[in-house]
Protein backbone atom coordinates (compact mmCIF):
# COMPACT_ATOMS: atom_id res chain seq x y z
CA UNK A 1 0.00 0.00 0.00
CA UNK A 2 2.82 2.41 0.91
CA UNK A 3 4.50 1.71 -2.44
CA UNK A 4 1.21 2.41 -4.24
CA UNK A 5 0.77 5.69 -2.38
CA UNK A 6 4.34 6.72 -3.17
CA UNK A 7 3.85 5.90 -6.85
CA UNK A 8 0.59 7.84 -6.93
CA UNK A 9 2.25 10.82 -5.25
CA UNK A 10 5.18 10.78 -7.66
CA UNK A 11 2.81 10.56 -10.61
CA UNK A 12 0.90 13.56 -9.31
CA UNK A 13 4.09 15.56 -8.86
CA UNK A 14 5.22 14.71 -12.38
CA UNK A 15 1.85 15.73 -13.82
CA UNK A 16 1.96 19.03 -11.92
CA UNK A 17 5.51 19.71 -13.08
CA UNK A 18 4.54 19.03 -16.67
CA UNK A 19 1.58 21.37 -16.39
CA UNK A 20 3.79 24.07 -14.89
CA UNK A 21 6.34 23.53 -17.66
CA UNK A 22 3.61 24.20 -20.23
CA UNK A 23 2.43 27.33 -18.43
CA UNK A 24 2.48 30.51 -20.50
CA UNK A 25 2.83 33.95 -18.95
CA UNK A 26 0.87 36.94 -20.17
CA UNK A 27 3.19 39.19 -22.17
CA UNK A 28 3.03 42.65 -23.64
CA UNK A 29 5.23 45.06 -25.54
CA UNK A 30 5.36 48.62 -26.82
CA UNK A 31 6.11 49.25 -30.47
CA UNK A 32 9.09 51.34 -31.49
CA UNK A 33 9.63 52.56 -35.06
CA UNK A 34 12.05 50.64 -37.28
CA UNK A 35 13.41 52.45 -40.32
CA UNK A 36 12.35 55.95 -41.35
CA UNK A 37 9.30 54.53 -43.13
CA UNK A 38 7.86 53.67 -39.71
CA UNK A 39 8.74 56.84 -37.82
CA UNK A 40 5.10 57.77 -37.01
CA UNK A 41 4.27 54.34 -35.60
CA UNK A 42 3.14 53.88 -31.96
CA UNK A 43 1.13 51.22 -30.16
CA UNK A 44 1.17 48.00 -28.19
CA UNK A 45 0.85 44.24 -28.50
CA UNK A 46 -0.15 41.61 -25.95
CA UNK A 47 -0.74 37.89 -25.55
CA UNK A 48 -3.00 36.92 -22.66
CA UNK A 49 -3.58 33.25 -21.74
CA UNK A 50 -6.69 31.95 -20.00
CA UNK A 51 -9.08 28.97 -20.03
CA UNK A 52 -6.92 26.99 -22.44
CA UNK A 53 -6.63 29.81 -24.97
CA UNK A 54 -4.36 32.77 -25.61
CA UNK A 55 -5.69 36.10 -26.89
CA UNK A 56 -3.39 38.01 -29.26
CA UNK A 57 -4.01 41.76 -29.52
CA UNK A 58 -2.58 44.69 -31.48
CA UNK A 59 -3.56 48.33 -31.03
CA UNK A 60 -1.52 50.85 -33.00
CA UNK A 61 -1.58 54.36 -34.41
CA UNK A 62 0.37 55.96 -37.22
CA UNK A 63 0.47 52.95 -39.51
CA UNK A 64 0.47 53.52 -43.27
CA UNK A 65 -3.01 52.75 -44.66
CA UNK A 66 -3.49 49.21 -45.94
CA UNK A 67 -2.76 45.63 -44.90
CA UNK A 68 0.40 44.92 -42.89
CA UNK A 69 2.21 41.68 -42.26
CA UNK A 70 2.63 41.19 -38.50
CA UNK A 71 4.44 38.28 -36.86
CA UNK A 72 6.03 36.97 -33.71
CA UNK A 73 9.74 36.33 -34.37
CA UNK A 74 12.23 34.36 -32.31
CA UNK A 75 15.14 31.95 -32.18
CA UNK A 76 14.40 28.32 -33.02
CA UNK A 77 16.19 26.35 -30.33
CA UNK A 78 15.23 24.13 -27.41
CA UNK A 79 16.26 26.86 -24.95
CA UNK A 80 15.83 30.06 -26.98
CA UNK A 81 17.76 33.19 -26.14
CA UNK A 82 15.85 36.43 -25.88
CA UNK A 83 15.15 38.12 -29.18
CA UNK A 84 15.73 41.86 -29.50
CA UNK A 85 14.43 44.58 -31.74
CA UNK A 86 17.18 45.50 -34.21
CA UNK A 87 19.30 48.60 -33.79
CA UNK A 88 21.21 50.54 -36.44
CA UNK A 89 24.03 47.99 -36.30
CA UNK A 90 21.69 45.46 -37.91
CA UNK A 91 22.02 47.36 -41.20
CA UNK A 92 24.97 45.22 -42.24
CA UNK A 93 25.03 46.32 -45.88
CA UNK A 94 24.97 50.00 -44.93
CA UNK A 95 22.12 51.00 -47.24
CA UNK A 96 20.28 52.96 -44.55
CA UNK A 97 17.55 50.35 -44.03
CA UNK A 98 17.21 47.38 -41.69
CA UNK A 99 15.50 44.82 -43.89
CA UNK A 100 13.76 41.58 -42.96
CA UNK A 101 16.81 39.41 -43.59
CA UNK A 102 19.04 41.66 -41.49
CA UNK A 103 16.72 41.34 -38.47
CA UNK A 104 17.45 37.63 -38.09
CA UNK A 105 20.76 38.08 -36.25
CA UNK A 106 19.10 39.92 -33.35
CA UNK A 107 15.47 38.78 -33.58
CA UNK A 108 15.43 35.29 -35.07
CA UNK A 109 13.01 33.93 -37.65
CA UNK A 110 9.37 34.51 -38.49
CA UNK A 111 7.17 32.20 -36.42
CA UNK A 112 3.56 33.16 -35.68
CA UNK A 113 1.41 35.30 -38.00
CA UNK A 114 -1.24 37.73 -36.78
CA UNK A 115 -3.89 36.38 -39.16
CA UNK A 116 -7.30 34.78 -38.69
CA UNK A 117 -5.55 31.46 -37.93
CA UNK A 118 -2.25 32.05 -36.08
CA UNK A 119 -1.81 28.40 -35.04
CA UNK A 120 -1.65 27.40 -38.70
CA UNK A 121 1.68 29.27 -38.97
CA UNK A 122 0.85 30.14 -42.58
CA UNK A 123 2.83 33.25 -43.47
CA UNK A 124 1.17 33.72 -46.86
CA UNK A 125 -2.27 35.16 -46.11
CA UNK A 126 -4.65 37.93 -47.12
CA UNK A 127 -6.00 38.16 -43.57
CA UNK A 128 -3.42 40.32 -41.81
CA UNK A 129 -4.47 43.49 -39.93
CA UNK A 130 -5.52 46.49 -42.02
CA UNK A 131 -4.80 50.10 -41.08
CA UNK A 132 -7.42 52.68 -41.94
CA UNK A 133 -6.80 56.02 -43.60
CA UNK A 134 -6.19 57.59 -40.18
CA UNK A 135 -3.44 55.10 -39.36
CA UNK A 136 -5.35 53.14 -36.69
CA UNK A 137 -4.94 49.38 -36.76
CA UNK A 138 -6.35 46.84 -34.31
CA UNK A 139 -6.34 43.07 -34.14
CA UNK A 140 -7.69 40.50 -31.71
CA UNK A 141 -7.69 36.74 -32.13
CA UNK A 142 -8.30 33.92 -29.66
CA UNK A 143 -6.13 30.86 -30.26
CA UNK A 144 -6.19 27.43 -28.63
CA UNK A 145 -3.03 27.46 -26.53
CA UNK A 146 -2.16 23.76 -26.79
CA UNK A 147 -2.54 23.83 -30.58
CA UNK A 148 -0.27 26.86 -30.86
CA UNK A 149 2.35 25.29 -28.61
CA UNK A 150 2.26 22.02 -30.55
CA UNK A 151 2.56 23.71 -33.94
CA UNK A 152 5.47 25.92 -32.87
CA UNK A 153 7.33 22.98 -31.37
CA UNK A 154 6.71 20.83 -34.45
CA UNK A 155 7.73 23.53 -36.93
CA UNK A 156 10.68 25.07 -35.10
CA UNK A 157 11.70 22.55 -32.41
CA UNK A 158 11.34 25.27 -29.79
CA UNK A 159 8.87 26.06 -27.00
CA UNK A 160 6.38 28.90 -27.36
CA UNK A 161 8.43 31.03 -24.90
CA UNK A 162 6.55 34.24 -25.67
CA UNK A 163 8.59 36.32 -23.22
CA UNK A 164 11.68 35.54 -25.33
CA UNK A 165 10.14 36.82 -28.57
CA UNK A 166 9.54 40.05 -30.46
CA UNK A 167 6.74 41.24 -32.74
CA UNK A 168 7.37 42.96 -36.06
CA UNK A 169 4.96 44.92 -38.21
CA UNK A 170 5.99 45.22 -41.83
CA UNK A 171 5.05 47.30 -44.84
CA UNK A 172 6.18 50.69 -46.13
CA UNK A 173 3.70 53.37 -47.21
CA UNK A 174 2.34 52.95 -50.71
CA UNK A 175 4.67 54.47 -53.29
CA UNK A 176 7.82 54.16 -51.17
CA UNK A 177 10.87 53.54 -53.33
CA UNK A 178 13.51 51.33 -51.75
CA UNK A 179 16.99 50.59 -53.11
CA UNK A 180 17.63 47.18 -54.66
CA UNK A 181 19.93 46.41 -51.72
CA UNK A 182 16.93 46.03 -49.38
CA UNK A 183 16.57 42.26 -49.02
CA UNK A 184 13.28 40.43 -48.90
CA UNK A 185 11.71 37.00 -49.35
CA UNK A 186 11.75 35.46 -52.80
CA UNK A 187 8.86 36.74 -54.88
CA UNK A 188 7.74 39.33 -52.30
CA UNK A 189 8.44 43.06 -52.81
CA UNK A 190 10.78 44.61 -50.24
CA UNK A 191 8.18 47.30 -49.52
CA UNK A 192 5.87 44.56 -48.18
CA UNK A 193 8.37 42.89 -45.84
CA UNK A 194 10.47 45.83 -44.62
CA UNK A 195 9.99 46.22 -40.84
CA UNK A 196 8.34 49.46 -39.75
CA UNK A 197 7.86 48.69 -36.04
CA UNK A 198 9.08 46.23 -33.41
CA UNK A 199 8.05 45.36 -29.85
CA UNK A 200 9.92 43.17 -27.38
CA UNK A 201 7.55 40.93 -25.42
CA UNK A 202 8.00 40.94 -21.65
CA UNK A 203 6.11 38.99 -19.00
CA UNK A 204 3.32 40.97 -17.35
CA UNK A 205 3.51 41.10 -13.57
CA UNK A 206 0.43 39.49 -12.05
Amino acid sequence: MRALLQATCLCGIATLAAAQGDAVDAVSGTFQPVNTVGETFTGSVSATPGDGDVVLRLDVEGAPPGMHLAHIHGFASADPEASACPDAAADTNGDGYVDLIETREQAGVTMIPFTDAPAGLQIESRNYPIAGEGGRMTYEQTVELAALQDEVEAAFDTPLALSQRVVFIHGAPEGTELPDSVQTLEGVPAAVTIPIACAELDAVEQ
